[in-house]
């Protein structure tokens, strides 16, 4: 009887930590996307992180956002003076949410060519 009763106990708390893990992925998997695409140092290291956030969520918008708009951007970008910023937007909501919430990551493409990457999949 004192077997059965851990065993009900264990699944009790695996079950619990199942259930707050769902909704704990969904904005971690955008982060690390986000991550991924601001802190790429070279044109391939961008088109393996514009390939993951394509596969991420569906790419609800991708944006260039020029020098005369740099007002808009977070504090964590730093553009040079006359670099167009790539705005890449997610806009994504859970099942049991009514309502979504924006994902963005900026990033100076390296090569314009993955700007492709993300478009050609929202087709």
């Amino acid at each position: 009887m004192f077997a059965r009763k851990k065993i009900w106990i264990a699944s009790g708390l695996l079950t619990g930590l199942a259930l707050f893990a769902i909704p704990a992925y969904q904005p971690l998997k955008f982060h690390y996307a986000i991550w991924r695409i601001e802190s790429a140092e070279s044109r391939e290291q961008e088109r393996t992180a514009c390939m993951l956030a394509s596969r991420v969520g569906r790419v609800w918008e991708v944006n260039e956002i020029h020098p005369n708009e740099f007002g808009v951007l977070p504090s964590r970008v730093k553009p040079n003076t006359n670099d167009v910023v790539t705005e890449i937007e997610w806009w994504e909501s859970a099942w049991w949410k009514p309502f979504g919430q924006p994902y963005r990551a900026y990033r100076v493409l390296l090569d314009p060519k993955n700007r492709d990457l993300l478009i050609a999949r929202s087709k």
